[in-house]
Parts: structure tokens; C-alpha cells; sequence
């Protein structure tokens, strides 16, 4: 069996709606929020929005950033498929080869994917759904679900 590369494309269709999801969010907490500091008192309500409003923009700036449009340089940039192993490709031009423990969680839009490399440390990824092709994206789970198979011990 040959290694096959598979390249990720950026989804910008994804970061559109993951952009209003989080732009919504960023609205109502910043609305509610300020309306608590009109009042002019520092209620728990307060700070849980002003909480929130920040939340939202950080997780939105991530999730848009490196998962939807791929800009970030530790954005995953291409997936390598062995024999026994899955090489992922960072766009700072590391390398991580998960030998160990693979396993993933496939949903409706994202593909989470996480495992141990030689030297025992724990890598994950996540894959949206139209950063690579439907033919592409069955061929990774059949893939994957394969290699995490091959992990298991024989009864």
C-alpha cells in the first residue's frame, strides 16, 4: 500500500458561518453587557457577559483563523496515510507522526483526530468537512478507523 497525501483546503464557506455564529454572540454579549455598566453597578451578571463577550471573540478568531481559512502557521496544512501511521503537516512546516492510540470523532461538519507520537506526546487536529473533498474525506475515515483497528489487541 502507497502513502497517500491529502491537502487541505481553505473553507471559506465554514468561516462564514462559524464568523456570524460568533459575530451573534459577540453582539449580545456586548449589548448585555454594557447595559450592566450603564447601571452602573458591577453586578455577578456583568461580569459572566463581559466573560462571555471575550470568549466568544477569542474562540471565533480561532475557530475562523485556523480551522475555516487555514492562516494560522500551526493550521493543519496536509495528512500523510501509511501503512500503520498518519503523518500530519503544520503550515510552520513541522511534522507529527501519531504511531499510538489513534482515534477520532466524526461529526457533521468537523473531524476530530488525536493520538500519541514515538515520544509519547498526545497530538490532535481537527478537519472541517470542506477542506477536502467527499471522496477524500470517506477515504480518511475508512483510514483511520483501519490504523486505530490495527492498534487493538487480537482477542
Amino acid at each position: 500500500m502507497s502513502e497517500t497525501i491529502i491537502e487541505l483546503m481553505p473553507d471559506k464557506r465554514g468561516a462564514l458561518w462559524s464568523g456570524l455564529f460568533h459575530g451573534a454572540a459577540i453582539f449580545m454579549s456586548s449589548v448585555l453587557s454594557y447595559d450592566y455598566y450603564q447601571k452602573g453597578h458591577f453586578s455577578p451578571l456583568f461580569y459572566l457577559f463581559f466573560f462571555s463577550l471575550w470568549l466568544a471573540l477569542f474562540s471565533g478568531f480561532t475557530s475562523v483563523g485556523s480551522h475555516c481559512l487555514l492562516l494560522f502557521p500551526h493550521s493543519l496544512k496536509s495528512i500523510k496515510i501509511g501503512q500503520r501511521s498518519v503523518i500530519l503537516t503544520w503550515k510552520n512546516g513541522d511534522a507529527d507522526e501519531i504511531v499510538k492510540k489513534l482515534q477520532f470523532q466524526g461529526g457533521r461538519t468537523l473531524l476530530g483526530l488525536w493520538g500519541q507520537t514515538v515520544d509519547k506526546r498526545r497530538i490532535q487536529a481537527t478537519i472541517r468537512r470542506n477542506s477536502v473533498s467527499k471522496d477524500d474525506f470517506a477515504y480518511l475515515l475508512g483510514e483511520f478507523a483501519r490504523i486505530r483497528d490495527m492498534d487493538k489487541p487480537k482477542p
